[in-house]
């Protein structure tokens, strides 16, 4: 049997009586109304997964961690807009580089043919092709009637759309994937362009996928306002390649990807190498590290210690020390 709809007073009662969250008056009661039960005391409610409650008393502690998560997708925003957008344009102007022709099917030809004979290379790049062609097909049937024609200016006319249309529509996993797809030696120039070139860890020239592959899932979380304050989003397990390039350039320990300071060191450390201005990656670490230390005030020991690991603190400072130099 469906049950009825809890009124704002009953989810308040259940958040006293079944939750032992304090919760009372018309303030909080507004911010449960803002924040929602479901999106924001039932999200907040553990660290990770359902089976690592975390023990709030009072529903200010819930607001606190909320607020702590907002303010964080706020300042990673516009970086990783910046990093995905620095990045599609350096892969594009390397993979374009010497060629008598810029589209896909061109640079798919005479810039994605080494290794003819790995099937995991070969089922990567077919899939790259289908995910681009698809991606055009798409947009070129939403372009009906769009004055904005990008797509459909070109194929109407008979041409291939030059690579810079293709990039427009590209997802960061397929930026991810056309970056990985390209020959060996477009990787490297890629690399040392963008000084992440280190011959002795990355022998397959696979950082930059790497790291692109690792911050889309992060990059997704804010973009569409999930949770991140506990790396919840995390879809793979940190590749090796990236995690000892990481460690040996920040000179930094036990990279994971099991908390946000994590995803957080690398992309400072993407912004260090990408951005004409070093504000970005600054910005962002002293962000980061004043929000953590107004939780440290504003939580109990046993809900901080929970949310914050031990070592957050040395990684910042590494990380610091790092961007200063």
């Amino acid at each position: 049997m469906t049950l009825p709809p809890q009124t704002i007073n009953g989810l308040m009662r259940h958040l006293r009586n079944k939750c032992n969250a304090n919760i009372q008056g018309s303030q909080q009661k507004q911010q449960l109304i803002c924040y929602g039960y479901y999106h924001g005391y039932k999200g907040y409610r553990f660290f990770q997964n359902a089976n690592d409650p975390i023990p709030y008393t009072d529903f200010k502690e819930v607001v606190d961690v909320i607020e702590f998560d907002n303010t964080m997708k706020a300042a990673l925003y516009p970086c990783l807009m910046f990093l995905e957008t620095a990045i599609k344009n350096v892969v594009c102007n390397e993979s374009v580089n010497g060629l008598k022709q810029n589209t896909f099917d061109y640079i798919y030809k005479e810039r994605m043919n080494d290794n003819l004979g790995d099937a995991q290379t070969q089922l990567n790049r077919l899939n790259l092709r289908n995910s681009i062609y698809s991606k055009l097909s798409s947009r070129y049937r939403d372009e009906h009637k769009n004055p904005n024609q990008m797509v459909r200016h070109f194929y109407n006319r008979g041409e291939d759309t030059p690579i810079w249309v293709v990039f427009e529509l590209l997802y960061l996993s397929d930026l991810a994937n056309f970056t990985g797809c390209l020959n060996k030696s477009v990787r490297e120039k890629i690399l040392s362009q963008i000084n992440m070139l280190d011959t002795a860890l990355d022998t397959n020239r696979e950082l930059l996928p790497a790291a692109l592959y690792t911050i889309k899932a992060l990059r997704n979380a804010v973009a569409h306002n999930s949770i991140i304050f506990d790396a919840r989003f995390k879809d793979r397990n940190i590749n090796r390649v990236l995690r000892d390039w990481i460690e040996k350039e920040v000179s930094v320990h036990n990279v994971t990807l099991y908390s946000l300071t994590d995803y957080i060191i690398i992309v400072c450390t993407l912004l260090k190498k990408l951005d004409f201005s070093d504000a970005r990656a600054k910005n962002l670490i002293k962000m980061y590290k004043k929000e953590i230390n107004a939780l440290q005030v504003s939580l109990p020991p046993s809900i901080y210690n929970q949310i914050i690991q031990g070592n957050t603190f040395a990684k910042i400072t590494a990380l610091e020390t790092y961007l200063n130099t």
